[in-house]
């Protein structure tokens, strides 16, 4: 078992999280254009080089050499090749508006998933979920939604990543967060780069237009957040984390606008402003001392013995 953080490190390191990946949303939009329909490659090279970032404070540690960790880093790797491997071939053709929201309904599809193997949501959770969803609605998206090829790939990103989630917060809570998360992205980084070897077109010149995104990608998206996302998933229930991570869409708006110039009207500060209120419901005023609940009945392999 790994040692609990308290619950307002655990927070912190949740909202530092979706920072990273809320910017990271400029990084993923930018590769689209500059490496074209190519989104395994893309993943394959960020992912690669945020595991080697992370190597040198993980080799040495005793977690690496237990089955466990590679078991668990290996599950929650396959559901992080296909959500983000989804969202990065989406990002070519789906407006960033559609994407954002879609993309972040895992706030919702989280607890619907903790219900099939009888975790508890409680009526706040439910709350903050609803309010969420409500922000990401008026913030992203105007007039209304098209069902498109993007669309769908992005609500299947969506569920991938409440997997993914959910498979955090199971290994986590037993094992090195540090190993897991090493492992995790590793086995994405080679299922992507055995995937884009068979199906895409790869070249240096694709690599080099492409390498400030894969650059700002690996070391802030990959090798610091989804790091944060397991140490800090080992002392936070996964739908209360799905709500706080739900706020890389507001980042991803404010980063939008920053460095994109686009636009950040009244609309999307309203759904901003939801989007916060929700998290606060489900963060501040939770109760004090409030761990992860007991995961045992997760239909998830354990170590025999």
């Amino acid at each position: 078992m790994t040692r609990k953080l308290p619950v307002w490190t655990a927070n912190g390191a949740l909202l530092l999280c979706a920072i990273c990946w809320g910017t990271g949303f400029v990084a993923q939009r930018l590769a689209a254009h500059q490496m074209g329909d190519t989104p395994f490659t893309f993943n394959a090279a960020r992912f690669l080089i945020g595991a080697l970032l992370l190597l040198p404070f993980v080799i040495t540690r005793p977690s690496l050499r237990r089955w466990s960790t590679w078991r668990g880093g290996a599950i929650a790797g396959v559901a992080m090749v296909i959500a983000a491997s989804l969202q990065q071939k989406a990002m070519a053709t789906v407006g960033p508006g559609t994407a954002g929201f879609i993309t972040s309904t895992y706030v919702v599809w989280t607890p619907l998933m903790g219900l099939l193997w009888g975790m508890r949501v409680t009526g706040r959770t439910w709350i903050a979920a609803l309010l969420c969803l409500a922000g990401l609605w008026v913030m992203s998206i105007h007039g209304q939604p098209e069902i498109a090829t993007g669309d769908l790939y992005l609500v299947g990103c969506a569920i991938m990543w409440a997997v993914h989630v959910h498979v955090i917060g199971w290994c986590a809570s037993q094992e090195d967060p540090l190993g897991v998360s090493l492992v995790q992205l590793l086995v994405t980084g080679t299922l992507a780069a055995a995937i884009a070897g068979a199906s895409e077109p790869i070249s240096g010149d694709m690599l080099r237009a492409g390498a400030g995104p894969i650059i700002f990608s690996a070391v802030f998206s990959i090798a610091l957040a989804f790091t944060l996302q397991v140490v800090a998933q080992s002392s936070a229930p996964p739908a209360h984390a799905a709500v706080l991570l739900s706020l890389e869409s507001v980042f991803a708006e404010v980063s939008g606008a920053l460095w994109l110039k686009e636009s950040f009207d009244s609309q999307k500060w309203i759904g901003a402003a939801l989007m916060l209120i929700g998290a606060l419901v489900a963060t501040v005023t939770a109760p004090r001392g409030t761990g992860p609940p007991h995961q045992s009945s997760a239909p998830l392999p354990r170590e025999s013995g």
